[in-house]
């Protein structure tokens, strides 16, 4: 588990830069805050005001509060700064806003592009001599034979996502069930 870098006990990084150069310069900050915190601790979302979200809730800590609130410094992050931050880290291709169900904005978290991700998946189909068979999402995801892969424990909403990049190149084909839910992939 990392911990967070030095910059987030930056009291300056709690208010809204009024240059546009250092504003710039601050998001970024923001950004690779948000990505290695999710890289190291393998969180996949997290919802609009900073909260992480455990698929399984077996890495919380205490530590896992919002993540734009610093306690220590008794400092909070505007909320229209951090719209801005996710409205940059979707545009950087660094998160994916979702919806949760409950009319709340939730962010997967990318600290891989999706094409990296889509190759890592191709690398591991074709380690494993599973080329041209069907994989389930769930055996991708959660199987015994991804524990020691990166994408290993990816929720299979952000896995769909992760394998358009194989789709787009005719290299996967998404297998759904009935409801027309992904449930599967052929990769070739």
């Amino acid at each position: 588990m990392t911990s967070l870098p030095p910059v987030y006990s930056f009291p300056p990084m709690y208010t809204r830069q009024p240059n546009s150069l250092i504003r710039r310069q601050q998001i970024n900050s923001w950004i690779d805050i948000i990505t290695q915190f999710c890289e190291g601790r393998k969180c996949w979302s997290m919802n609009a005001e900073g909260k992480p979200i455990y698929e399984d809730h077996s890495n919380v800590t205490n530590e896992d509060k919002k993540l734009f609130t610093n306690v220590e410094l008794q400092r909070t992050v505007p909320q229209v700064f951090v719209d801005e931050i996710w409205t940059q880290m979707c545009q950087d291709g660094k998160a994916l806003r979702y919806e949760d169900g409950k009319n709340s904005s939730m962010y997967y978290i990318l600290w891989n592009s999706l094409d990296l991700w889509a190759s890592l998946i191709l690398q591991w189909f074709e380690t494993s001599v599973k080329l041209n068979q069907v994989v389930t999402l769930y055996e991708l995801s959660q199987g015994d034979e991804t524990i020691n892969w990166e994408f290993h424990g990816m929720p299979e909403l952000l896995l769909v996502k992760c394998l358009k990049p194989l789709c787009n190149r005719n290299r996967a084909t998404i297998l759904k069930d009935d409801n027309g839910k992904p449930v599967g992939v052929k990769v070739i």
